[in-house]
């Protein structure tokens, strides 16, 4: 199962991969990238580029995080 946040996150990156995150008053160090890819949304709106990355918490857990215009959101976290 999965939880959709979708809220805004402090992301420190590596050549824009994100390596850890801040989320629920702790860091989270990312450990392995799953998957990354791209969506445009609602383009008729005029809506920008997402990038989005799976990864693998150091200990073992499972999010999606994405950034848009240099802007980073945690989307999802797999229970």
């Amino acid at each position: 199962m999965s939880k959709i946040i979708d809220q805004p996150v402090l992301v420190i990156t590596d050549r824009e991969i994100p390596r850890r995150f801040f989320w629920f008053k702790r860091w989270v160090s990312v450990s392995k990238i799953m998957d990354a890819w791209k969506e445009v949304g609602r383009w008729w709106e005029e809506d920008q580029e997402k990038t989005f990355f799976r990864v693998v918490s150091a200990e073992g857990s499972i999010y999606e995080v994405y950034s848009e215009k240099r802007r980073w959101n945690l989307y999802k976290v797999y229970d």
